[in-house]
């Protein structure tokens, strides 16, 4: 089953940096769309749609409007002040309120990245309902209508 579109989206600042390049400050309006593969239950379901619908859109919400902050990311030099956060990259220098970052624990704020980070949080949202009959998920992060990226996570491992 998947659910996509509607409203699993979000709209962020980042940069990435690459081999010892750093992009510039730019945003995205991206797309989310979660998979998940399993038998079908007792009640002939696979999974409650509206169950995945729900806790996806709770992270969503949580990046939504925010500079994606990777704070596993070797080549930034990052200082949290008290009321923001310091960001340093070789001569390049950001500044941003601490109500205006979410802090991700990645290396970057890739899409493939973003779609990892977002599967681990909702298989942990998803810890509370019955999933002893999925095996697998698949999140896909779309940063624009032609560029996705896509994470999967074995479920019965």
């Amino acid at each position: 089953m998947k659910v996509e579109g509607g409203y699993l989206n979000f709209s962020s600042a980042h940069f990435i940096t690459y081999s010892g390049k750093c992009e510039r400050l730019h945003g995205h309006n991206y797309g989310v769309l979660v998979e998940v593969e399993g038998e079908l239950g007792p009640d002939n379901l696979v999974f409650d749609f509206t169950v995945l619908k729900k806790r996806t859109k709770e992270i969503c919400q949580h990046l939504d409007h925010r500079f994606l902050l990777p704070l596993r990311n070797p080549q930034l030099e990052l200082t949290r002040l008290p009321d923001a956060w310091d960001i340093r990259f070789k001569e390049k220098h950001y500044v941003f309120p601490l109500a205006d970052v979410v802090e991700l624990p990645i290396e970057n704020s890739t899409a493939e990245l973003l779609a990892q980070y977002i599967c681990e949080e909702l298989c942990q949202l998803l810890e509370e309902y019955p999933t002893a009959g999925l095996h697998n998920i698949m999140v896909g992060v779309e940063e624009a209508p032609t560029q996705m990226a896509y994470y999967q996570k074995d479920l019965q491992g």
